[in-house]
């Protein structure tokens, strides 16, 4: 469902394109500096993996443009069909003066044909092939400043890949998000809480995890309540004959859930980095890449264990001690990168 779209809006100085739930999340929080400065914005999203829903939590209003490919011949097909979208979409609403995105290579290929200055954000350098098609078209790419200078290998002059000294997730560290009321039951109850996230599975760079969901949720639930955190539609029901493995009624974002739990285990994206930097003890078992060392270096509770039976007898430790570390001190070091991001939009409105 689109929320609130309305095709007669002013010609928008600001696009802003979404494909993942966590972009979702940073859009919202970044368009209040955006229309504080009196710049008029729309977003698109792409249907896939609870990016829409995240943007229907928030109220933000948005227009659903394509979605999601599972085979290699369907991503090559739904990228086409999505840049024919964007144009039927621009000649109703007018076309864009910069584009904000995050990775996704049809806005940016739109953008790019269109000469529509591109502001590029990404902390997902992993994702190869999505670089290698995106740095050379973008006016700047803005990125955690952990990465270095790395992304110029995928083809933009070091010039132009702009830093700030935090996460993507500082852009939204610290929001009050709304308690879920489905919450209520699950807080009566005295166990020990385990928030669970698994692997992007179907994404193209999440290859060789040697980690055995079901094994590991068999064993985590005889410590205590999980709440599994599900990427795709098929995962809702996926352990439904696990005993304390709960999954939520409706989408919900982590950080409503990180006052409620006491450990986190996940794949080590941003689920891991949301945990960590609120003091919450966090397993990863997937990505130990600049980021995640990034935050262990800066003192925060975030560890990489591969192995299913480490993790299980790490997690019984940690859950024997159940304090948070209080990481506020820290937390005040890091740069949000809302006020680079900004900038560099105006830059590109400039020129």
């Amino acid at each position: 469902m689109t929320f609130l779209f309305d095709t007669s809006m002013p010609t928008p100085d600001v696009w802003l394109d979404t494909v993942t739930p966590k972009i979702s999340i940073v859009i919202n929080s970044m368009l209040p500096s955006l229309h504080k400065k009196g710049y008029s914005t729309l977003v698109t999203a792409k249907k896939q993996t609870q990016t829409t829903d995240m943007l229907d939590i928030l109220k933000v209003p948005y227009k659903t443009i394509g979605e999601y490919g599972t085979t290699l011949k369907e991503k090559i097909i739904v990228e086409q069909k999505r840049t024919l979208e964007f144009l039927d979409l621009f000649d109703k609403v007018g076309y864009p003066k910069v584009l904000w995105t995050h990775g996704d290579v049809s806005a940016i290929r739109t953008a790019f044909g269109l000469k529509i200055p591109i502001v590029y954000a990404n902390d997902t350098i992993f994702a190869y092939a999505v670089a290698k098609l995106a740095c050379p078209l973008a006016d700047y790419l803005v990125a955690p400043k952990c990465f270095g200078k790395s992304w110029s290998k995928f083809g933009i002059s070091k010039s132009r890949i702009i830093h700030y000294d935090g996460l993507e997730e500082l852009a939204y560290a610290g929001t009050e998000f709304k308690k879920p009321k489905f919450l209520i039951n699950l807080n009566k109850q005295k166990k020990p809480t385990i928030l669970f996230r698994d692997a992007e599975y179907r994404a193209v760079y999440c290859k060789n995890i040697k980690i055995n969901s079901e094994k590991l949720l068999q064993e985590l639930a005889k410590l205590g309540t999980i709440i599994y955190l599900p990427r795709y539609e098929e995962e809702k029901t996926k352990f439904k004959d696990i005993p304390n493995v709960w999954v939520p009624p409706e989408p919900v974002l982590t950080a409503q859930l990180i006052p409620h739990i006491d450990l986190m285990i996940g794949s080590g994206g941003t689920a891991c980095r949301e945990t960590a930097l609120y003091g919450i003890p966090t397993i990863n078992f997937h990505f130990w890449d600049a980021q995640a060392q990034y935050l262990f270096k800066k003192g925060f509770p975030i560890q990489i264990i591969r192995n299913t039976n480490d993790i299980i007898k790490n997690a019984k430790k940690i859950l024997n001690n159940t304090q948070k570390v209080d990481t506020k001190k820290a937390l005040s070091k890091l740069e949000s990168p809302i006020p680079t991001w900004v900038k560099h939009i105006e830059l590109c409105l400039q020129k």
